[in-house]
This record gives structure tokens, C-alpha cells and sequence, in this order.
């Protein structure tokens, strides 16, 4: 358009030539364009330099080249800017645009729809004119110079929504809304859910937002530090124990701990074979006022829940049976199998060794001195510790040396040793 503008110009100076029409164009603003701002600058160019150009009824300077700018003052709502163009001999040109300057409002914080824990929560935005009234939930807050503005408002639980609100005299309002959600957040730590545990005592910790929260912990109120956290000391009873965190609002957090009652054999292992008897048993409950028996017999449990007795042991297998109880409720029961069983050594002599003597020495052990015990089907006596001793003829060349013990009712237990005979000479 410039372009043609100048060529117009050209064209107008070029003497002996017609005269072309006047033209003229507003470059800015665009027509129908939204404004903040009190000023506009309304700018354009002309065919002919020498045109008197006018904006809104006052003369503007036109350059060399036609181009001409000025300010013009804008009311709120739709304002016509018109500019005229007149030169000697010529039709006068009119060219109009209208320019609606609006009032702009932002709510820059908080943002739509957040969640908060926290109450009072500062409300913050800009206003495009640092002269219009604002009002946050129908109270005035002060507007800055540059058209920002703060204040805080209080926030109920659940939904609340803010409402700020801009207005210039004889102006619409300008609103704007945003919905914040006020929640309560409630964290239970420790301990966590279903777990289970001996002891009659457990802690229980957690976190509260905002630690100005109420808390409860199985309708007893616990204190709550600045950062929100709480904690408390909850007895336990046998079984299923629920624990019950309430915050104002109200917000709700429960867990379940269940108390068991533990039973440990310490001594003897399962399944072990041993000659003694009676055996001690040894174990540990998690409970010391629990009530112990030991195949049927009530012992005694120490303060650290250990306890100790002695059982008499059948040859062949035993079953020991642990039972622990605690009032009202159900049986813990543990019990490992143990083999009596009857040992019979032969000392001397070593088998396959060579002797130059007879009779021989035969000696040897048997773990129950009440065992009947023979050598080559003579039975021979057995002292307290278990031990015997006796002598056996020998043939000359390879022997056999049998030593049978039995106990009443048990399987016979037999020991052999070969040993050659070879006189001297």
C-alpha cells in the first residue's frame, strides 16, 4: 500500500501529467482491535505530502514521504478514531477505526481448582488499570502502581471459591474466579497395616496437614509438632487390634495390628538321637505370664520368658510337646520328636588286630548300666559308669568277638571285632 501511496506521489509531481485521487490509509491501529492502554498511538500514510491531515479533528504533521503519527486519548468502551486528508483542488479523503480499550484482570495465584492444606492462602494478581477498584470475596485490597495487588483469604474445608472482582466508574465490572479445595492430609507412619507383633505395646506415629489438625488416636488426643507429626503409645491385646487416627475435618486413618504370642524349643533339636535321660528342655516364650507346659507339666518362665525342665525319655521315639497360653486366648504349641537309643562300644581289642596271648581282655561301654550285656553269649557284669571288662579264649588263627546289650523290650544291640590268634614260635 506504501507503495502505491508513493508511486501516487510520483506521479501527482510529475509535471504536464492529470492529477490521480488522494489516498489515504491508517497503518495502526488495526480497526475493531482490544486496548489496555489510556494512549494510542493512530499512525498512516498520504499520497501527497502536502495534505492536510487530521486525527479526530486535530491537525497531525505529515513527513516528506506522506507517513504521519500522533497520540490519541482512548475512553473505556468503543472509541472511533477518525482521519481526514485534504488538499487544494482535491476531494477530502475520511478513513475511521474503532478501538475498544477494555479492563483486563488476572488472578495469577492460586491457580484454578488446586488443593491446599493450608488456610489462610494469599490471593495474587494484575490489573490493566492501577485505578480500578478491586475487591477480593467483596473485601477492597489496595492496587499497586504497576496494577498488582495481594491479599489472603481464610479457606473452610472442602470447596471455596474466590472471586475478585475490577470496576472503573461508569464501567461494567470485571470478574474473575477461581475454586481452591482445602483438604486435610492425614498419614499414619507407623505402624503398618496388619502387621504383627509380640510385644503389648506399640508406637504410633504420623503426620497431620495442617499440625494446627485435632488428633485423635483411639478417641485420645495426641499432641502435634510444628511440621505436623504426632506420636503415641497404644497397649495391645491378644489378636486383632484396630487403631483408629481421626484429624478435624473429619479425616479418618485406620491400621490393624495383631499381638501374637510366640513359642521357641531352644533344646533339644528336632528329630535328634540321644542315649541320656531325662533330657533338658529349654525354650523362650514372648511372653513371660504366659502359662508353660512341657508334655502336660507346668514350669516356670523367667522374667526374659526363657524357660527349663527335664523330661525322662523312652527308648525308641519321644515326642515333646510345648503348650504356652496367654488368658482368653488360643493354644501356641511347638514340639520336636527325640530317639532314645541304647550305644555299645567295644574299647579292646581293636578289630583286625594280632595277638600272641590267650585268653584276651575284652572291655568296652554301654550307655545304660542297667543294660544286659554279653560277650560270645556269657554275660558279663557292667559297672556304674557303664563299663565292662572280661577275658575270652582264642583258637589259634582268625576269632570272632560278639558283644550283645539289650534293654527290656528294646531291639538287641550288637558290637563285633575280629582278631588273629598266632601263638609265639
Amino acid at each position: 500500500m506504501a507503495v502505491i501511496l508513493l508511486l501516487g506521489l510520483a506521479i501527482v509531481s510529475c509535471a504536464g501529467q492529470e492529477r490521480q485521487p488522494l489516498a489515504l490509509e491508517i497503518t495502526s491501529p488495526p480497526n475493531k482491535a482490544e486496548v489496555t492502554a489510556a494512549l494510542v498511538t493512530v499512525s498512516g500514510i498520504v499520497s501527497s505530502p502536502l495534505a492536510t491531515v487530521m486525527v479526530n479533528g486535530r491537525e497531525v504533521e505529515t513527513a516528506e514521504d506522506g507517513t504521519f503519527s500522533t497520540s490519541v486519548e482512548l475512553e473505556y468502551g468503543e472509541n472511533t478514531i477518525t482521519v481526514n486528508a485534504a488538499v487544494g483542488g482535491q476531494e477530502p479523503v475520511t478513513k475511521t477505526v474503532t478501538i475498544t480499550r477494555i479492563l483486563v484482570l488476572e488472578i495469577t495465584s492460586p491457580q484454578d481448582k488446586v488443593e491446599v492444606t493450608e488456610s489462610p492462602i494469599a490471593v495474587t494478581g494484575t490489573v490493566s488499570d492501577p485505578s480500578a477498584r478491586v475487591t477480593v470475596n467483596g473485601r477492597e485490597v489496595e492496587t499497586a502502581k504497576d496494577g498488582t495487588f495481594s491479599t489472603s483469604v481464610e479457606l473452610n474445608y472442602v470447596k471455596n471459591g474466590i472471586t475478585v472482582i475490577a470496576v472503573l466508574e461508569g464501567q461494567e465490572p470485571v470478574t474473575k474466579t477461581v475454586t481452591v479445595t482445602r483438604i486435610l492430609v492425614l498419614e499414619i507412619t507407623s505402624p503398618q497395616y496388619r502387621v504383627e507383633v509380640i510385644e503389648g505395646q506399640v508406637t504410633v506415629s504420623g503426620v497431620v496437614s495442617p499440625p494446627s489438625a485435632r488428633v485423635m488416636v483411639n478417641g485420645r488426643e495426641v499432641e502435634t509438632a510444628k511440621d505436623g507429626s504426632f506420636s503415641i503409645t497404644i497397649e495391645l491385646q491378644y489378636g486383632e487390634n484396630t487403631i483408629k487416627v481421626s484429624a478435624t475435618a473429619p479425616v479418618t486413618k485406620t491400621v490393624t495390628i495383631t499381638r501374637i504370642l510366640t513359642l521357641k524349643i531352644t533344646s533339644p533339636q528336632d528329630k535328634v538321637e540321644v542315649t541320656e535321660s531325662p533330657i533338658a528342655v529349654t525354650g523362650t516364650v514372648s511372653d513371660p505370664s504366659a502359662g508353660v507346659t512341657v508334655n502336660g507339666r507346668e514350669v516356670e518362665t523367667a522374667e526374659d520368658g526363657t524357660f527349663s525342665t527335664t523330661v525322662e525319655l523312652e527308648y525308641g521315639e519321644n515326642t515333646i510337646t510345648v503348650n504356652a497360653t496367654v488368658d482368653g486366648q488360643g493354644l501356641v504349641t511347638k514340639t520336636v520328636t527325640i530317639t532314645r537309643i541304647l550305644a555299645l562300644e567295644i574299647t579292646s581289642p581293636q578289630d583286625k588286630a594280632e595277638v600272641t596271648a590267650s585268653p584276651i581282655a575284652v572291655t568296652g561301654t554301654v550307655s545304660d548300666p542297667s543294660a544286659r550285656v554279653t560277650v560270645n553269649g556269657r554275660e558279663v557284669g557292667t559297672a556304674e559308669d557303664g563299663t565292662f571288662s572280661t577275658t575270652v579264649e582264642l583258637k589259634y588263627g582268625e576269632n570272632t568277638i560278639t558283644v550283645n546289650a539289650i534293654v527290656d523290650g528294646q531291639e538287641p544291640v550288637t558290637k563285633t571285632v575280629t582278631v588273629r590268634y598266632v601263638p609265639p614260635g
